[in-house]
Formats: C-alpha cells, sequence, structure tokens
C-alpha cells in the first residue's frame, strides 16, 4: 500500500504546476525588453568598470611615471585631470502654488469697469 501511495503523490505532482512558472516566463520577458547593444559598447562598459576599479592605482603610476620626467605620463596625468568638469548641483524646484495658481486665488476686481479705448471710467 506504500507503494501506491508514491506513486499516486509522484502522478498529482507531476499534473500541478509550480508557482513560478509563469513568474519566470515574465521575468525573462522584462530582461529582454531592453535592445541589446554591439559589442564596441559592451567593450567600452566592460573597459569603464575596470578602470573605475582600478582609478586610485593607475593615477598612482602616472603620478610616479611623472614625476620621474616621462612627459607622456605628465600629459595624460594632466589631460585626465582637465577634461572632466564638476557635475553642477541640480536645481531645486520651488514646492507651493505656481505664478498662474497664485494669480488664480486673488480675488476678482470689484471697481467700476474702464472704457477699454481711452482707459477712462463711464
Amino acid at each position: 500500500m506504500a507503494v501506491a501511495e508514491k506513486k499516486l503523490k509522484t502522478g498529482i505532482a507531476s499534473k500541478t504546476k509550480g508557482k513560478t512558472t509563469k513568474q519566470k516566463v515574465v521575468e525573462r520577458k522584462c530582461r529582454r525588453g531592453a535592445a541589446r547593444k554591439d559589442g564596441a559598447e559592451q567593450m567600452r562598459q566592460a573597459a569603464d568598470r575596470r578602470v573605475g576599479r582600478i582609478s586610485e592605482q593607475l593615477a598612482d603610476l602616472l603620478e610616479e611615471k611623472a614625476l620621474k620626467g616621462d612627459l607622456a605620463s605628465a600629459k595624460a596625468l594632466f589631460g585626465l585631470a582637465e577634461r572632466k568638469k564638476p557635475i553642477p548641483a541640480p536645481v531645486k524646484r520651488r514646492h507651493g502654488p505656481t505664478q498662474a495658481e497664485r494669480w488664480a486665488a486673488e480675488p476678482q476686481w470689484q471697481g467700476e469697469p474702464e472704457d477699454e479705448e481711452t482707459g477712462n471710467r463711464e
């Protein structure tokens, strides 16, 4: 009887779908949504990541060679230092009503109407 229960459980298990089946399909579609980059762009990004990791050591090596008199290293070091511009601070947006909303909130004119052509009151 124990053998029959095992067969029954495995039969049910093979018919039921896992909870993650649809989720994995959806996740795969989301990952493929972005356009693939060409090989040159992938190479540039990989090089950028590696240079970013060892940037301090590279700058130290350039500095050492420049101090020893290597003109090419000095030019490269100064060129890198001059090329990078500081990132400007983001402009903060004002919170609160806009100018149009402030004008709309003002009370309506209650005085006498003016003549549009001459500017005189009637």
